[in-house]
């Protein structure tokens, strides 16, 4: 488990410029080299990116996969407490179709298309679904909502029998080395 971009810990950031960044990456005189990097880890068929660590874009590594699928699939109640109703239609509307994207949104979409990034960044923190950047067909951007059933469907990861607790300590454990000194039970969403 790594952070993208994180000042006080360990991050692909750190790593590629030798230290950690204040602000934003981007600035810095090597963030294409970061850019590019960060392109190729999202390719890589044994990583997952998913906002986990602070709320930061976190490289998963395959070998925790199972439990973050099982934390992901909960649904417990610091997942739905709280979730507005676009969020709650959004989600309904990812568990149906199992994906759905900011260019392709149904025009019938109740909550319109000015709730829908709002909605999915809440469902994505709440880790409720799995999102990715996409290239459309004219070149731009687009966000892309996965459900963790199609995720699972799609990549397979081996079924986590364990309780969420359990999975959730799996994960913990494996963050423990980001920032040793502390409880890293503070860094997740769950806590």
């Amino acid at each position: 488990m790594l952070p993208f971009s994180d000042p006080t810990v360990p991050s692909v950031v750190s790593i590629v410029v030798g230290g950690p960044v204040a602000g934003s990456w981007w600035g810095h005189p090597a963030g294409r080299l970061v850019y590019q990097i960060g392109e190729e880890l999202e390719g890589d068929s044994d990583i997952q990116l998913v906002k986990l660590w602070r709320g930061k874009l976190t490289l998963v590594h395959r070998s925790l996969w199972s439990p973050l699928v099982r934390v992901g699939r909960a649904r417990a109640p610091w997942q739905t407490t709280g979730l507005s109703e676009p969020g709650r239609l959004l989600l309904d509307f990812v568990e149906r179709t199992r994906t759905i994207r900011s260019d392709a949104l149904p025009t019938d979409f109740p909550a319109g298309s000015h709730a829908f990034r709002p909605a999915l960044r809440d469902l994505e923190r709440r880790l409720l679904v799995l999102t990715r950047s996409v290239h459309t067909t004219t070149g731009a951007h687009a966000l892309e909502a996965e459900s963790w059933a199609a995720w699972s469907t799609r990549v397979r990861p081996v079924r986590f029998v364990g309780s969420v607790e359990s999975a959730q300590l799996l994960l913990e454990n494996a963050a423990r080395r980001l920032a040793p000194n502390s409880d890293p039970r503070r860094a997740f969403p769950w806590k």
